[in-house]
């Protein structure tokens, strides 16, 4: 009896393990055409470790390029941060929202199986009495979170 339940456990075991999908994170190209994140190479080297986080999430094994038959491929297509503000004689809003496109490519065996472009947005609002310009520079924390959605989207879309 303890035999067969150690045999069963076994194959359960093997089953488990083989049953998870390796992937491999591709090439990650930074195709933004306008604005300060123009050959931004810490963007392309972020948006990789952001990747390899959510499909180990996912449950996939991240391997090395020759162990995998699938692989994904990415380019940042538009980043930028739209700015609307509102003041009424002292008291002022401003609505800053992070927005990224990001194309991706599923490919298995070599070719080309599916693609798909991906668009993430985060917002940061404040309210204030008096303003103080701090020069609108992106803030990392919505820039990361919007970079989260949208490679969460991304990995969503292409591995259904």
């Amino acid at each position: 009896m303890k035999n067969l339940l150690l045999f069963l456990f076994a194959i359960l075991y093997i089953n488990v393990t083989q049953a998870q999908t390796q992937i491999f994170v591709g090439d990650v190209t930074n195709g933004i055409k306008i604005g300060p994140m123009i050959g931004n190479k810490n963007l392309t080297l972020g948006l990789r470790n952001i990747a390899e986080e959510a499909f180990m999430d996912k449950g996939f094994d991240i391997v090395a390029k020759n162990d995998s038959t699938l692989k994904l491929n990415m380019e940042i297509v538009y980043f930028d941060i739209l700015s609307t503000n509102a003041g009424v004689s002292v008291f002022h809003k401003t609505n800053a929202e992070t927005i990224i496109r990001i194309k991706g490519y599923l490919v298995k065996d070599g070719k080309k199986v599916k693609e798909y472009l991906a668009t993430g947005k985060s917002s940061e609002i404040s309210t204030s009495t008096m303003v103080i310009d701090e020069g609108g520079g992106i803030n990392q924390q919505a820039a990361r979170s919007a970079l989260k959605k949208t490679i969460i989207e991304l990995i969503e879309k292409l591995t259904i």
